[in-house]
């Protein structure tokens, strides 16, 4: 735990309550007791925060669980935990495939969610996505509408590099967002904290927000799309700079040597990501081979992982090859980051693993080259995509 020095015994309060709200969260059955013992915080000082939290209706006291009754105890333990209608927030990112958005309620529960065509290239026209996605979501629980507080923030997750304590799009794909204040267009429309931030450091926040029990005090979250990005987590905290993207791990060196054995030095985008298959793909059809993918689409912008994958679990021996080829590639990177870094647990979120063959040649390839007892040590985790 990080201890600051408060100037205030208010201050000091208000810490002491953002600590126990985030135990709270990230507690399956959280008990006053056990709160003040990981947070190294009196049983008075956590009693008094919680109680007042009741009173405020942010948290309800509920019985445990029988299950996880041990015996020995007099009158029932309670536990704490928030209560779902008392906020909500969203959540969208702006991918490079398409666009989605989550409201959740304060137990990080999906209350609704959207998929929408992947936002506008103009700056202008993405925000009005964006803001019309807000308010739909709004739309779907009336408390958003009548009762003020209700939506405590929302955030917005961008491909590419971000400030995120301005809220601005530093670098994208998408060059008419470059240099944008996002956060401030958006503040202007909706009086609640907004965070503008790289969309895989949110994946990986939100994936780590969302585990209960035991957690892996380190890992590093392989993000597997157009390119290739891995953040770091440390307990709850992204250790990648802020306004430097999320541990851009597509854009590493590596002197490659193929299944031809000839070596090059190429990044890691241009091996083992979406749109190196994508290219080794239209390489081969522009060859009169890839017969079955050729039949399926006109052109290069119609090319797509799912049809990929698809032809891939139906058997087709060359698009197995070459998907074969670049998953031997992102176990390769995949080995430098564990090799270097030395975290507990790998997690991989690709649709390219959402065929289970692939996610055991990821593991038999990566382990190969994972050093020492990293090939034992190491966890790999996969993230539903």
């Amino acid at each position: 735990m990080i201890i600051e020095s408060g100037n205030s015994l208010l201050e000091t309060r208000r810490r002491n309550g953002i600590l126990i709200k985030n135990k709270i969260f990230r507690t399956e059955h959280a008990m006053r007791g056990e709160i003040a013992k990981e947070l190294g915080l009196t049983l008075p000082t956590i009693t008094n925060s919680i109680n007042e939290m009741i009173k405020e209706g942010v948290v309800e006291p509920e019985p445990l669980p029988e299950e996880c009754l041990s015996g020995g105890y007099g009158r029932k333990p309670q536990m704490v935990r928030f209560r779902r209608e008392a906020g909500y927030s969203i959540g969208i990112e702006l991918g490079a495939y398409h666009t989605r958005a989550v409201l959740v309620n304060l137990r990080g529960e999906v209350v609704e969610e959207r998929t929408r065509r992947k936002a506008a290239l103009q700056y202008g026209e993405m925000l009005a996505q964006v803001t019309e996605l807000v308010d739909e979501l709004c739309g779907c629980v009336p408390s958003l509408q009548t009762e003020k507080g209700k939506l405590i923030g929302i955030g917005i997750g961008v491909p590419g590099f971000v400030d995120t304590e301005g809220g601005t799009i530093r670098q994208n794909f998408r060059d008419d967002w470059n240099g944008r204040p996002l956060g401030a267009d958006l503040r202007e429309r909706y009086p609640v904290p907004i965070l503008i931030d790289n969309n895989t450091r949110f994946r990986a926040m939100g994936y780590e927000m969302q585990l209960r029990g035991t957690r892996p005090k380190m890992f590093a979250y392989l993000f597997i799309s157009r390119g290739l990005a891995c953040p770091i987590m440390y307990n709850d905290l992204v250790l990648s700079g802020a306004g430097a993207g999320a541990g851009e791990l597509g854009q590493t060196i590596l002197l490659y040597a193929g299944v031809n054995g000839e070596k090059r030095t190429v990044t890691a985008d241009q091996i083992a990501s979406e749109s190196a298959l994508f290219e080794r793909c239209m390489e081969e059809m522009e060859r009169g081979r890839l017969l079955q993918l050729k039949k399926s689409c006109r052109d290069a912008t119609e090319l797509s992982i799912g049809q990929i994958l698809d032809l891939q679990q139906a058997g087709d021996p060359e698009i197995d090859a070459l998907v074969e080829e670049c998953i031997f590639g992102q176990a390769l990177v995949m080995a430098n980051v564990v090799n270097l870094v030395n975290p507990n647990t790998v997690v991989v979120d690709a649709r390219m693993m959402s065929f289970p063959a692939n996610r055991e040649k990821l593991i038999r390839y990566a382990r190969a080259h994972f050093y020492g007892m990293n090939a034992e040590d190491v966890e790999i985790r996969f993230h539903e995509y």
